[in-house]
């Protein structure tokens, strides 16, 4: 073994033993602690934040809520049922593979994991003891609540319990937009459906209310997400856009500021009915 060999040996040791001190990604979701990189503070313990209603209690970021914790806290008394919504058979008609694995292998995990079908979850209960509403909510451990077939299935499911029910529909919107491990022609007709669903509620003269909750992108903001007939931010630093702002920056050649396309910003530009800054408040609020 010449030199050569025997540091390329020494330095592959020195880079096992390195990644060996970073966390894998099942330890930090099975961690008790939650990393923070809102304002720059500490982690803090996840029992804590959800305390607060996944909300930092320093700058008042909203971190993804799941579904099930929504709707605990949205309807009374546990007062509500979750639709069963239909899925699509053939999630993996690219029978995409990348690096990590199959798709139809990491979808299969992410719904044992998730308790889900679909990124997309919908209840009906009691908002108050006078008042019914259809509310849908998101799960950002769910592919990033990216939308594909099963996800607009689950919107129209809720459009059509509104107009049954004669109820509000109430969506928090979060996700980073259509997803792509499926057809990007099937994902992207969820727009135009989903469009079409909420404007058969409207013809109703059924209230659709949107909540910006933590990060609305993509394909979502262009579509359902964009048509309620109110629009209201959850927290002060939720972020609304098609693109992200390094892409804003780097087609326009500008620096945007730093709370660009934040709720915020967002309000004085005229996007937007109202900013709810607690979380806690967002219930009395809807």
């Amino acid at each position: 073994m010449n030199w050569i060999t025997k540091k390329l040996s020494y330095l592959s040791e020195k880079i096992k033993t390195v990644i060996k001190k970073f966390p894998s990604k099942e330890e930090i979701e099975n961690s008790k602690w939650q990393a923070r990189n809102c304002c720059n503070a500490s982690p803090t313990l996840k029992e804590d934040l959800k305390k607060n209603y996944y909300q930092c209690t320093n700058c008042f970021n909203c971190f993804p809520m799941p579904p099930y914790e929504r709707f605990r806290y949205m309807f009374i008394q546990n007062n509500y049922e979750i639709l069963n919504t239909p899925i699509i058979n053939d999630n993996n008609l690219l029978n995409w593979e990348d690096a990590s694995g199959k798709y139809k292998h990491k979808l299969a995990k992410t719904r044992k994991k998730t308790g889900l079908n679909s990124a997309v979850a919908v209840a009906y209960g009691s908002l108050t003891e006078q008042l019914n509403a259809v509310v849908v909510a998101s799960d950002f451990s769910y592919f990033g609540a990216s939308t594909g077939p099963d996800e607009g299935e689950s919107i129209l499911s809720a459009c059509s319990k509104a107009i049954e029910t004669k109820s509000p529909l109430i969506l928090f919107a979060m996700g980073g937009g259509m997803r792509m491990q499926i057809p990007a022609a099937v994902s992207l007709m969820q727009m135009p459906r989903t469009v079409l669903g909420i404007s058969e509620v409207k013809k109703k003269g059924i209230p659709v209310i949107v909540i910006a909750d933590s990060v609305v992108a993509g394909g979502i903001s262009a579509s359902y997400a964009a048509i309620g007939d109110f629009l209201f931010f959850e927290g002060s630093k939720s972020r609304w856009m098609f693109a992200g702002p390094r892409v804003a920056a780097n087609a326009s050649n500008t620096t945007p500021p730093d709370n660009f396309l934040e709720a915020k910003w967002c309000m004085t530009h005229g996007h937007g009915d109202y900013l709810i800054e607690k979380r806690k408040d967002t219930k009395d609020f809807s």
